[in-house]
C-alpha cells in the first residue's frame, strides 16, 4: 500500500471518530476544527506527483444505482489524472465513435466550470486557489457519488486521462451505461439535536452511520404559522416546501451533517428565530429523486418540540419522528 493511500485511510478513520463525537455531544467548535484540518490535509499539492499519460486503463465499476443516485468506483492501472463525468445518453450518438470530440467537449465544460469557481475564489481574496488538475480531476482509485439524477433515465458514466501539463485528453475513452430506477430505493433517516439556539441534523443509513453523499433538505416552522398558512397537517407544508427546493432552490440542498443557529440571522438560507414557549416542527427529507406525495416513510422525518429557552437540550431519533399525517 502506498504512503498516500495509507494517509487517506488514516484521515478517513480519524474523521469518522471525530464525527461520532460531534454527533453525540454537539460540539460545533470541534466540528470546525475537524473540517479545517481535513481541508488543509488535502489541499496541499505535490508538484512532483507521478502522472502517467500513456497506456493507462480506467476501470468503471457501478456499485449502486437508485432513482437519482449512482455510486461508482473508478480505478486505474497506473497513477494518472483523469476526468470523470455523467450525462444522459443521446439517441443516435455513440461516444466511442466520436471519442476525441466527446472528450474535448467534456473537458471544455469542466474547464469552464473551473474558471467560474476560480473567479469566485479570487474575487473573495482566497489565498490558496487550486489549479485545474487539483480541483477538477481525479487521481488514483476513488469512489464517487453522482446525485440529483432523473428517474427512469439512461446515463453515460465515463472517464478519460488528462495530461496535467497541457490539460488535454490522453488515451482512450472509458464508458459505462446505466439506467436509474423509477422510484427511490435508498433509505435515509435523520437524527435531530437542539442545544440552545443551535440545532444539528444527522442524516443516517439503516445502521445509524452518518451519510454524506445523498442530497437532502430541511426546514423548521412554528405550529402557528402552519395553521395560519392553511396547511391541514405539517406533512403537507413540508412536502410543498421540499418540492420547491428540488426544482427551484438548489442552494438549499444539503449533504452530510448540518448545524444551524436559530437566532433570527442563521446562515443566509434560513432565519428561524427560536422563541421561548413556542412549539416547532422540523422536517427533513432525502432528495434521491423527485418527491411524490405522500413521501415514502423511509426518506423523511418530522420532529415536534417546544423550545424552553437557551437551556433547551435534547436529542431525537427516527423512533420519535411523526408520520406527517398525510
Amino acid at each position: 500500500m502506498t504512503r498516500k493511500k495509507k494517509m487517506a485511510i488514516l484521515v478517513s478513520n480519524i474523521g469518522s471518530c471525530f464525527m461520532t463525537r460531534v454527533r453525540k455531544h454537539g460540539n460545533l467548535g470541534l466540528l470546525a476544527l475537524v473540517v479545517g484540518w481535513w481541508i488543509i490535509s488535502f489541499s496541499a499539492c505535490n508538484p512532483d506527483v507521478v502522472a502517467h499519460t500513456e497506456d493507462v486503463e480506467i476501470t468503471i465499476a457501478v456499485e449502486q444505482v437508485s432513482a437519482g443516485f449512482a455510486q461508482v468506483r473508478f480505478s486505474t492501472n497506473k497513477e494518472a489524472f483523469y476526468l470523470i463525468s455523467i450525462q444522459p445518453t443521446q439517441e443516435g450518438v455513440d461516444p466511442q465513435k466520436i471519442a476525441k470530440t466527446f472528450m474535448l467537449l467534456s473537458l471544455d465544460s469542466a474547464y469552464a466550470d473551473y474558471l467560474y469557481w476560480r473567479n469566485k475564489q479570487l474575487q473573495q481574496h482566497i489565498p490558496f486557489v487550486a489549479d485545474f488538475s487539483s480541483h477538477s480531476l481525479q487521481y488514483g482509485d476513488i469512489k464517487h457519488f453522482f446525485t440529483l439524477l432523473q428517474p427512469s433515465t439512461e446515463y453515460w458514466i465515463y472517464a478519460f486521462v488528462v495530461d496535467p501539463k497541457t490539460n488535454k485528453p490522453a488515451g482512450k475513452l472509458f464508458l459505462e451505461t446505466i439506467t436509474t430506477d423509477s422510484t427511490s430505493t435508498i433509505p435515509l433517516q435523520f437524527e435531530y439535536r437542539v442545544d440552545g439556539y443551535w440545532d444539528y441534523i444527522y442524516p443516517v443509513d439503516s445502521t445509524g452511520e452518518i451519510v454524506s453523499t445523498i442530497p437532502w433538505v430541511c426546514e423548521t416552522i412554528d405550529s402557528v404559522s402552519i395553521r395560519e398558512g392553511g396547511w391541514r397537517v405539517p406533512g403537507e407544508y413540508f412536502f410543498s416546501r421540499f418540492k420547491d427546493v428540488y426544482y427551484e432552490d438548489y442552494e438549499r440542498i444539503l449533504y452530510g451533517i448540518y448545524a444551524h443557529n436559530n437566532d433570527g440571522v442563521g446562515d443566509g438560507t434560513s432565519s428561524t428565530y427560536f422563541q421561548e414557549g413556542v412549539t416547532y416542527y422540523t422536517g427533513m427529507a432525502a432528495l434521491d429523486a423527485p418527491l411524490v406525495f405522500p413521501l415514502p416513510r423511509h426518506i423523511y422525518n418530522i420532529y415536534r418540540f417546544t423550545w424552553h429557552g437557551d437551556s433547551t437540550n435534547f436529542y431525537l431519533t427516527p423512533a420519535q419522528s411523526l408520520d406527517g399525517s398525510w
